[in-house]
């Protein structure tokens, strides 16, 4: 079939017409093939742009012009000749592999990471679209989109990769990294700072859903309860609202952890919104289009920040006890900063119920514990050293009693909550991970866990390391 497509400008305007001709691939039979293809987690290219801005890197930016019909086939497929090229009786088999084939990200995938390894890069453990090599050169890739950094004293390293990649594949040199997937990278190489926000999304969504005359909120969402809905809506009303959700949420995963919190319960209520929910999905995009220059801030050091960071890595994790009003499950959330800007954040619901905010603190520093033990792994295999201990903020200081005391003191008929407990006071014990005390005003992850007002929330918006660029003078209003 053919699919066709405008393809606009970083403006907006008309810049060339697309026409391809791609699979059925719903018209496929399912076979025995392996069809997953992995693309590079968001908290990835955070981490990658954190190291850039700490160290100085070199940064070059390519798209891969029609990057599956690089890769081909391993298998017969045979298909009916499109439109304008019929022929009675015939039909076409195919060599490489056409946009639409079940198999075609993934034989992408591996036609490039196999072309890498050729150029002595080697594949990430924890990340399999990232590549590194000894010199210090990092290569991510996310479909058909590569970005390469490296260090100065690597430019003849670098210039070798980049030349064969234009020599194997046709792609488009887009220099310095400036824009990728939709999120604008601002930096001062002098003062050593980099900024990533996505301003130019925030306003498109705002116009598609016809909110661009309403008053700017100043928070993302009311601390008054929403209730579930009592009626039914219409299936209108349900596609409406997870829209709304769905583009708050691309937002809040990519850049903005401040309104993350809002995405995570307005997604509570995605097969049944009332109009209040309506409200405040309205809300949240509404005050990320007000703050839509609130950008994540990378630095080489804390000087010149409003909250200077003391460490290179610093993690927290909290709990709000009981706070859904229907299931009595509490939300929990935790944060990581790298370099003085967020790389990785998470707010949910707590899969079960806890009876009490020990057991609470203690599932959340669980998962930050899982977490961070990733984060090690990662950081060990691609050569990154942190020059402190592996700390865990928590603003609970029973919790903390509970895990480093010899005697633990919880007793609990949870058994979920009992192994958990176990589990991280043996990593605590081995030294892998430290628990440490941080009061509450200080805890840059309450605002994962739950509503804040005005004042506390622009607490926790410094608190996560977000700047607005358009005060900054880096950018245009």
């Amino acid at each position: 079939m053919w699919v066709f497509d405008y393809k606009l400008d970083l403006n907006g305007y008309l810049a060339r017409y697309k026409a391809r001709i791609c699979v059925r691939g719903d018209l496929q039979p399912i076979s025995a093939h392996e069809t997953y293809a992995a693309t590079v987690k968001m908290k990835i290219f955070r981490f990658i742009l954190a190291l850039t801005a700490a160290f100085d890197l070199d940064t070059w930016h390519a798209d891969i012009t029609n990057a599956f019909l690089n890769s081909r086939l391993d298998e017969d497929v045979y298909c009916k000749l499109p439109d304008g090229f019929a022929q009675p009786g015939k039909c076409i088999k195919l060599l490489r592999a056409l946009y639409g084939l079940r198999r075609a990200p993934r034989l992408w995938q591996q036609e490039l990471s196999d072309f890498l390894e050729t150029q002595g890069l080697r594949q990430v453990k924890e990340e399999s679209c990232l590549f590194t090599n000894d010199d210090g050169i990092f290569l991510l890739f996310y479909v058909d989109d590569i970005l390469m950094v490296s260090r100065k004293d690597c430019e003849t390293q670098t210039l070798r990769i980049r030349n064969a990649l234009l020599a194997r594949y046709e792609l488009k040199d887009l220099g310095e990294l400036k824009w990728y997937l939709g999120i604008r990278i601002i930096r001062d190489r002098a003062r050593g700072k980099l900024w990533i926000c996505q301003d130019s999304y925030l306003e498109k969504i705002v116009h598609r859903y016809h909110l661009e005359f309403r008053k700017y909120p100043s928070t993302p969402m009311t601390i008054e309860p929403m209730p579930p809905n009592s009626q039914q809506a219409t299936p209108q009303q349900i596609l409406a609202y997870q829209g709304k959700t769905g583009s708050i949420n691309y937002a809040t995963v990519q850049t903005r952890p401040d309104a993350v919190r809002a995405a995570s319960h307005l997604a509570e209520f995605a097969t049944n919104p009332s109009q209040q929910h309506q409200d405040a999905a309205d809300q949240t995009i509404l005050y990320l289009d007000g703050t839509r220059y609130l950008a994540i801030e990378y630095s080489a050091s804390a000087t010149g920040q409003e909250i200077a960071y003391t460490k290179p890595l610093e993690v927290a994790s909290d709990a709000s006890f009981g706070n859904c009003a229907t299931t009595r499950r509490s939300s929990e959330g935790y944060l990581f900063k790298l370099f003085g800007g967020p790389i990785d954040w998470v707010s949910v619901k707590q899969k079960t119920v806890t009876t009490s905010t020990t057991e609470a603190e203690l599932l959340a520093l669980t998962h930050a514990a899982t977490e961070a033990l990733w984060w090690n792994r990662l950081f060990e295999d691609v050569g990154f050293r942190l020059d402190h201990d592996l700390v865990i903020n928590c603003d609970n200081q029973q919790t903390i009693r509970l895990l480093t005391k010899d005697l633990p003191t919880l007793v609990t008929k949870l058994k979920h909550v009992d192994i958990r407990q176990h589990w991280l006071r043996e990593q605590i014990a081995d030294n892998r991970i430290n628990i440490a005390w941080i009061s509450t005003s200080h805890m840059p992850a309450d605002g994962l866990t739950k509503s804040l007002p005005k004042q506390k929330h622009q607490n926790f918006v410094q608190q996560l390391g977000l700047v607005d660029i358009s005060k900054l003078g880096l950018i245009a209003e």
